[in-house]
């Protein structure tokens, strides 16, 4: 039996217990669904001829997945463009998201990039490199990816295994036995952060291979840091930005407004989420200026932000955390829960958020130690640029020109 006949009698199914409306507004879909991928295979074949069966990398992703994901990728590529490699993207439909179809902007930013392939996951492809990001994107992938080999295979672990509150985000040995069976060879987890390593181990999955140094996130192209001269604005200001996800926000309004506070003290910027305060506070605080996701660029955001405090759901466990870098690199002195100090060290200063009030504070009170603190976080940010992730590409076999 095909795929498409059991797809047929599955559909068969549910149409008999469904309303003539209900089945109108579905065919309508299928149909228009159906055009695309028609178009979609028609510009395949147009391009076949042009398709590389080798290439330095092979980067497999769910490229919907809207956040850190996907742009961590896009860096990655951006950094092995410039570098004279060829990558191949190849997408794999998986669970790892709800997101009905389309490629994240990060990933149309960086297609047309030179050395850079979009892939079929039913192409004729071999790779020095296989790198494939999100474990449940390993674990529930649709493809089976038949043709497609590499000499090794890297699983980027960008989420931690377990969190917070002990819920398991996939499964370490399932993950493996399936990246096994469908490329032949066993995978080397790399995770992106001590935070993520300890939620794999916490599985006590026995033999796995597991990367010795972290698959850190980086810039992709060289970052050069302005040091800052002094606060942006008196009194200074506090800022995020986030996608809009419950789990990036404190759980309760106490700890909200503990953390960005609405009496006006310190004036609050937010870019991206502010949905989610909203929701737990029943407002908008006076004191607090709004932005939506991606209303400007994170860079232009952060110049205008001192204190670049980040506070979240006591579940949630955040594993390594690309917006956290990028308010390093602008200079802002940013403040974390205690347990980022195994990633982020000496570069960034830690409060629960009852604390975080107390602590700008006194760092406001003292513009040299301001100071001194943001460049702590600025020679952190700027060792996290495209020399290393070659460096760690010519450890597994990939060299650049």
């Amino acid at each position: 039996m095909s795929r498409f006949t059991d797809l047929r009698r599955r559909l068969g199914r549910i149409s008999r217990s469904a309303t003539e409306e209900e089945l109108a507004a579905v065919q309508k879909t299928v149909a228009e669904l159906a055009g695309e991928v028609s178009i979609l295979s028609a510009k395949l074949d147009v391009l076949g001829s042009d398709q590389p069966r080798e290439v330095d990398i092979a980067l497999v992703s769910d490229f919907r997945l809207p956040g850190g994901t996907t742009a961590s990728i896009a860096e990655e590529v951006r950094a092995q463009s410039a570098a004279g490699l060829t990558t191949a993207l190849i997408h794999a439909q998986s669970e790892a998201t709800k997101t009905s179809t389309g490629f994240s902007k990060h990933i149309q930013a960086v297609m047309d990039l030179p050395g850079v392939h979009v892939v079929s996951p039913r192409a004729a492809l071999h790779a020095e490199l296989l790198v494939v990001r999100h474990p449940l994107v390993a674990q529930t992938a649709a493809a089976g990816f038949k043709h497609i080999s590499a000499e090794s295979v890297l699983l980027v672990a960008n989420h931690p295994a377990v969190d917070a509150a002990g819920t398991w985000h996939y499964d370490v040995a399932a993950t493996t036995a399936r990246l096994t069976e469908l490329f032949g060879t066993d995978p080397l987890w790399a995770p992106i952060s001590p935070v993520v390593r300890d939620s794999i181990a916490a599985q006590e999955v026995s033999r796995i291979q597991l990367r010795e140094q972290d698959w850190v996130n980086i810039f992709g192209t060289e970052t050069t840091a302005t040091p800052r001269t002094g606060f942006t604005a008196h009194p200074p200001i506090i800022g995020r930005h986030s996608r809009p996800q419950k789990e990036k926000w404190p759980a309760t309004a106490e700890e909200m407004l503990a953390a960005y506070p609405e009496n006006g003290q310190h004036p609050v910027r937010i870019l991206g989420g502010g949905e989610i305060p909203e929701k737990v506070l029943g407002r908008v605080p006076h004191s607090w200026e709004v932005l939506p996701f991606g209303a400007a660029k994170p860079a232009d955001f952060l110049q205008g932000v001192d204190f670049w405090v980040y506070m979240h759901h006591p579940e949630w466990k955040e594993a390594f955390g690309r917006a956290i870098i990028e308010a390093l690199a602008a200079g802002c002195v940013v403040i974390l829960p205690t347990y980022l100090k195994a990633v982020f060290g000496e570069a960034a200063l830690y409060s629960d958020p009852a604390g975080v009030s107390k602590l700008i504070d006194r760092i406001s009170n003292d513009e040299e130690a301001y100071l001194a603190q943001s460049r702590l976080g600025q020679e952190f940010a700027l060792n996290y640029g495209p020399a290393r992730h070659l460096a760690r590409l010519a450890d597994h076999g990939v060299m650049a020109e």
